[in-house]
C-alpha cells in the first residue's frame, strides 16, 4: 500500500459571518475575530488584486492585497477603531503599491497624472462614496410608505411644504416633521 499525504481540511467561515456587513466585521476583527478577516478577504481581494495589477503588475499584486488586509489587521486589532473598511482597504493597498513603487525606483513612471494626484477622487474615494449611496438607497426602501413619498415629492418633484400638507392632509408644520424625520431616517441608514 502506497502512503497518501493528505491535505489539511479547508474549514469554510461559519455562516454567520458571511451574513454580516463590513462594518460589523471590522468590529470583530477588532475584537479578535479570525474569521472577520478571512471574510473580508474573500469579498474584496479580487477588486483590491486588480486595482493592485493597475500599480504593479501581476507579479506584486497578491503581495500588496495580503499586506493591506495585514495592516488592516494590526490597524483594527484591540483599538476599536472605526474605519468604512472597503476605501480603507483601497487606501491600503495603493499604499503598499506606491511604497513598492518606490522601493524599485519606478514610481514616476509607472503612475500617469490621475485625479488623485492632482488632488481629486481616487478609486478609494469614489469606492467611499459608491457605498454611501448604496446604503442611503437601501435606507430610502427602508423608510415607511408615505415618509418615503413625503422625502421624494419634496426633494424629487420640488414640492412645496404647502403641497405636500394637502396631499397628506397634515399642516405645513407637521409636513415639515415628516420630511425631516424621513431625512433624519435616511441618514441614519446610512452611517
Amino acid at each position: 500500500m502506497t502512503p497518501v499525504q493528505l491535505a489539511p481540511p479547508a474549514f469554510a467561515a461559519p455562516a454567520r459571518v458571511r451574513r454580516m456587513s463590513d462594518a460589523v466585521l471590522a468590529q470583530r476583527l477588532a475584537a479578535g475575530d479570525r474569521w472577520a478577516l478571512d471574510e473580508l478577504y474573500v469579498r474584496h481581494a479580487g477588486a483590491l488584486r486588480g486595482y493592485a495589477r493597475r500599480l504593479l503588475g501581476d507579479a506584486h499584486a497578491e503581495d500588496a492585497v495580503h499586506d493591506a488586509l495585514a495592516a488592516t489587521q494590526r490597524a483594527l486589532l484591540g483599538r476599536g477603531r472605526v474605519v468604512d473598511v472597503r476605501p480603507w482597504l483601497f487606501r491600503c493597498v495603493r499604499n503598499v503599491c506606491l511604497s513598492e513603487l518606490d522601493r524599485a525606483g519606478r514610481r514616476h513612471e509607472a503612475l500617469p497624472a490621475d485625479a488623485a494626484a492632482a488632488g481629486g477622487e481616487d478609486v478609494s474615494d469614489v469606492a467611499a462614496r459608491n457605498e454611501r449611496v448604496r446604503r442611503a438607497l437601501e435606507g430610502l426602501a427602508q423608510l415607511p410608505d408615505r415618509q418615503r413619498q413625503a422625502l421624494a415629492r419634496r426633494v424629487i418633484d420640488g414640492e412645496g411644504y404647502d403641497t405636500l400638507a394637502a396631499h397628506f392632509a397634515l399642516t405645513e408644520n407637521a409636513a415639515q416633521q415628516l420630511v425631516h424625520r424621513a431625512r433624519r431616517n435616511v441618514a441614519a441608514y446610512a452611517a
